[in-house]
């Protein structure tokens, strides 16, 4: 199952049978795949950055930043922007009155970014890099994310004050 099983979740959001599975998934296996994710987005430059080192005959001086701080930092900025993303679930969640917890948000958030991250990789690779693009490749993910909130009931009168 693992993280395999994650995969075919995010891939086949935002369907009410994969939704209400996410939260059934191992944390270990939802945090590899959240790694697997960041190492996927931030693969295609980080290839582009070894072989400008090693051309450049510099690769021995720069390795560390390359192979460990880089991938640090696509780690740091990714949960950051995942915190961001989830915040607006919360935003709207509160909006459309559903019975979600931050911390399935969260989780909610990493699987719909699989099919904007998988199209960001591929252009990346393919070298086209608009800002258009990435407009909507976030107006996917909202649409997604947005569905994904809606499958959850809404909340009762009386239930929560």
């Amino acid at each position: 199952m693992g993280v395999l099983h994650a995969l075919k979740l995010g891939l086949l959001l935002p369907s009410k049978r994969a939704v209400f599975q996410l939260n059934r998934v191992k944390t270990k296996d939802f945090l590899t795949y959240l790694v697997l994710l960041n190492v996927l987005i931030s693969f295609p430059n980080g290839v582009r950055l070894i072989s400008k080192s090693i051309s450049s005959g510099e690769f021995g001086k720069e390795s560390l930043l390359i192979l460990f701080i880089y991938p640090s930092f696509i780690m740091l900025f990714g949960t950051i922007g995942i915190f961001l993303l989830a915040s607006i679930g919360v935003l709207i969640r509160a909006v459309a009155k559903r019975k979600l917890v931050y911390q399935l948000l969260w989780k909610m958030t990493v699987y719909a970014l699989t099919y904007p991250i998988m199209l960001y990789t591929l252009f990346d690779v393919l070298g086209i890099t608009q800002w258009a693009l990435n407009l909507v490749l976030l107006v996917l993910f909202l649409v997604i994310f947005l569905k994904m909130i809606l499958i959850y009931p809404r909340i009762r009168k009386g239930m929560d004050g």
